[in-house]
């Protein structure tokens, strides 16, 4: 009795070997963004933190400076671009110590925490501060902080610029002071 002879089954191991891959390097490229995803939100909770000290910082400042808050003195909109008030000696104004109090908190204190920090503070209670104050700090989340490569774009002269996308984080509280 002959028998015939097996086929034999060529390029099914490759095929599974490349189907194994593939579906190895989608698992690895999710933990990659797991990866990435975690990394900001611990960059923005590290960011929200420095943001907290900077309004504790200025709340006790302007606790020592009680009659400037009653005056107004501090409800203002202060950036660190501007350029800093003049320094104040031991014989200065409650209106220039709230002016220094206000950029020294926000800008010099931690500069290198708040990028693009701006800090509003307004009276909502009718514009007595005696009541109360509500404070809002905004600043933005840079490209590098959020763990992604910036790509060129190319710009009217035909050169590549680095491409800034930029989203922007806030913290709002009231306090009496």
């Amino acid at each position: 009795m002959k028998r015939k002879p097996r086929r034999s089954q060529a390029g099914f191991n490759l095929l599974e070997v490349l189907i194994a891959t593939l579906v190895l390097s989608l698992g690895l490229l999710g933990l990659a963004g797991l990866q990435v995803g975690s990394l900001k939100a611990t960059q923005n909770a590290s960011l929200k933190q420095g943001a907290t000290l900077v309004l504790y910082d200025l709340l006790e400042r302007m606790r020592s400076n009680r009659q400037a808050v009653l005056a107004g003195n501090y409800v203002q909109t202060t950036h660190c671009a501007a350029s800093p008030p003049a320094a104040c000696s031991t014989t200065c104004s409650p209106a220039e110590q709230a002016s220094h109090d206000l950029y020294q908190a926000l800008c010099l204190n931690n500069s290198q925490r708040l990028p693009a920090g701006q800090l509003v503070i307004t009276c909502p209670t009718g514009g007595d501060c005696g009541l109360g104050l509500h404070f809002l700090l905004t600043w933005e989340e840079r490209l590098e902080q959020r763990g992604i490569q910036a790509s060129p774009a190319s710009s009217t002269t035909g050169q590549a610029t680095a491409e800034k996308e930029q989203d922007a984080i806030s913290l709002e509280m009231d306090a009496v002071i």
